[in-house]
C-alpha cells in the first residue's frame, strides 16, 4: 500500500509542476505588457508565488526536505517585499495628489 501512495504522490506532484509551469505564461505576459506599475508588481508577486509552489512540488517529488527552508525564506521575502512596494506606491500616489 505504501508503494502505491508514493507513486500517486510522484504523479500528482509532476502534474501540479506542469500545471504551474504553464500558468507562468499569463503573469509573464502581464509583467511585460502591463499598463501600470501596480499591474507589474502584482504579476511579479504572482510569478514568485507560483515558483514557490513549483519548489514545493519538487519537495514532494524528490523528498528533499531541505528545500522547505528555501520555501520559507523566499515566502518571507515575498511578503515583506510586497509590503515595501505597496507602501512606496501609496506614498508616490499621495505625493501626486
Amino acid at each position: 500500500m505504501e508503494e502505491s501512495g508514493r507513486i500517486f504522490l510522484e504523479f500528482a506532484s509532476l502534474t501540479a509542476f506542469w500545471i504551474m509551469s504553464l500558468s507562468l505564461i499569463f503573469p509573464l505576459f502581464r509583467l511585460f505588457k502591463g499598463p501600470t506599475l501596480p499591474d507589474r508588481v502584482v504579476a511579479l508577486d504572482q510569478i514568485a508565488f507560483i515558483i514557490v509552489g513549483i519548489i514545493i512540488c519538487d519537495v514532494f517529488y524528490t523528498q528533499n526536505v531541505m528545500l522547505l527552508d528555501v520555501v520559507l525564506i523566499v515566502s518571507l521575502h515575498l511578503v515583506f517585499g510586497s509590503m515595501i512596494i505597496a507602501r512606496y506606491l501609496y506614498k508616490k500616489q499621495n505625493e501626486n495628489d
